[in-house]
């Protein structure tokens, strides 16, 4: 036990010359009565090993490899393994385990990962990485060589054989945290981050997909608790930016969301309590992916989700053509969203934008684009049809069976219609002030939409050409 002391000593005094010695420290067998191998992982030999480890600037590869074997032999140990372990996965992170384990018959395995640099979904270790470990080493070794370094002046002198070092290791953890790897997202065995910037990352979807909606749905709820630091915000955003990606990917993966009921999650996004217009407009994102899929498209009708996405035609302005690409995905693929975008007044909103000519040409194209799919419908567009022709005139009624580009054209220009209304700039801009008004109004009954009552009835409409007959007497 001593001459194993007084190596370490000797290794910690100079870790150059005395790494050349660690195949002398003799690890005991499981039968010693002894705890040598617990009094070197006091000692600090662990701590001496990770540097020897990380410092290749100062040890070839020869003696780091010899550390590595050691750290392994040292992991396996039934005196100390766990204790071993518990350090170096600790000072390392958890990516050194699978390495850890073979490093006795294959060492170079251990030193190649230290040394290597990789940002993956499933790996991060980087040149940042490594100096927060030498600088923590660095620290830590200080005090363990300056002792030693005394140890050795006084086994020469002839003193008493003295007390070792005692390093501290239980409490690493509280000194330590590798800030650079364990404040990473990390779900699931993934880099969340690395993932977003990774999209075609090949995963184990279904199990990854379960602990990544846990995360998000957990993060979520304590965003709506209160807690809007930056950092949980980033976290929520990764998050969705992750499952964009799988979905826009794996276009399946949309039923299992249906599956486990957290299509509603990505909706709940749309909810006034939810201030943040990045996480808004990557949930965006996401339900435009997932719209795609017809079963999607079945669960938002059965769900009246649309209620939530109307409102944001008049609240979200930065993100308008997401928004009314949303709906028109579910406009084209269910009848039932039709016939509630009428009943909830969404053709009020959607009638004010399309007439405002300070909004942009692409997206009053959209709009139109949107409307022409409604009067479409097979169940309702007739419906919708004579709606906006009573909003608007009756020469609307071929118009939205055009391109977009032409009805903004048609809608444009003067004319009279039959029943003696004249669409010209003065009525567009009083059929635009009304409909805004409306709009507002009606944004927040909406979101509290029964799903049986009409928010706008028709007859509201005679106000806008009653003014024009109260004007021409």
């Amino acid at each position: 036990a001593k001459l194993n002391i007084h190596l370490l000593a000797a290794l910690c005094k100079d870790p150059i010359r005395g790494v050349r010695k660690i195949k002398s420290i003799k690890l005991p067998s499981q039968k010693h009565k002894r705890p040598i191998a617990k009094e070197l992982v006091q000692g600090g030999l662990l701590l001496t090993l990770a540097k020897v480890l990380i410092d290749r600037k100062f040890y070839n590869m020869d003696q780091r490899k010899e550390a590595a074997k050691l750290c392994g032999e040292l992991c396996a140990s039934a005196a100390v393994g766990k204790d071993a372990s518990m350090i170096l996965n600790t000072i390392f992170s958890w990516q050194i385990k699978p390495h850890l384990s073979k490093a006795v018959s294959r060492p170079e395995g251990l030193v190649d990962f230290i040394d290597d640099t990789v940002d993956s979904p499933t790996v991060y270790w980087t040149d940042e990485v490594r100096e927060e470990i030498v600088g923590f080493i660095s620290k830590e070794f200080a005090e363990l060589r300056r002792h030693s370094e005394d140890f050795i002046i006084s086994v020469q002198r002839g003193d008493p054989f003295p007390l070792p070092y005692t390093w501290h290791y239980s409490r690493i953890r509280q000194r330590f945290y590798l800030k650079t790897v364990q404040s990473r997202l990390f779900v699931g065995g993934i880099f969340v981050e690395s993932l977003v910037n990774n999209p075609y990352f090949k995963l184990k979807t279904k199990s990854f997909t379960m602990e990544l909606l846990a995360a998000l749905q957990q993060r979520f709820d304590n965003y709506l608790s209160g807690q809007k630091d930056s950092k949980h915000i980033g976290e929520i955003c990764l998050l969705i930016q992750a499952l964009s990606n799988m979905v826009t990917n794996l276009p399946h993966m949309v039923e299992q969301l249906l599956k486990m009921d957290k299509l509603q999650l990505v909706y709940r996004f749309f909810w006034e309590d939810v201030s943040e217009m990045k996480m808004k407009s990557l949930a965006l994102k996401l339900a435009n992916s997932c719209a795609i899929n017809d079963l999607a498209a079945r669960h938002v009708a059965q769900q009246r989700l649309i209620r939530v996405v109307l409102p944001l035609l008049v609240t979200e302005t930065n993100s308008l053509e997401e928004v009314i690409n949303l709906i028109l995905q579910h406009v084209r693929r269910s009848s039932a969203v039709v016939d509630q975008i009428r009943m909830m007044g969404g053709l009020v909103i959607l009638g004010s934008m399309f007439v405002n000519p300070e909004l942009k040409d692409t997206l009053r194209g959209l709009v139109a684009s949107l409307i022409g799919a409604m009067t479409n419908d097979a169940m309702y567009g007739q419906d919708i049809t004579d709606m906006m022709c009573e909003m608007f005139t009756s020469k609307f009624r071929g118009a939205f069976q055009s391109s977009a580009s032409i009805v903004l054209k048609f809608c444009d220009r003067d004319h009279y219609d039959s029943k003696g209304r004249y669409w010209n700039r003065g009525k567009r801009e009083l059929v635009q002030a009304f409909l805004e008004k409306h709009a507002h109004a009606l944004a927040p009954q909406i979101k509290l939409w029964n799903g049986t009552q009409e928010l706008f009835h028709t007859d509201q409409l005679n106000l806008i050409w009653k003014e024009e007959s109260h004007e021409s007497k």
